[in-house]
């Protein structure tokens, strides 16, 4: 009797060490990264907000700088 529960018992924990074991080796889900966001300008002309890498050199967007 006592041989059973121990036998078991022993099965158990190896199982409880292989869930461990396997839970253990999944990679972590990162959290998404932040969004980058980028400064904002207005077009001199028609006064539309446009990111600053949108504008042109004299400060137009390009409907208005053509």
């Amino acid at each position: 009797m006592i041989v059973r529960l121990l036998l078991l018992a022993a099965l158990a924990w190896i199982a409880w060490r292989l869930f461990q074991y396997f839970v253990r080796s999944q990679p972590l889900q990162r959290p998404p990264q932040q969004e980058q966001f980028e400064p904002m300008e207005r077009c001199q002309k028609c006064g539309t907000y446009l990111p600053a890498k949108a504008l042109s050199r004299d400060g137009r967007c390009g409907r208005c700088s053509e």
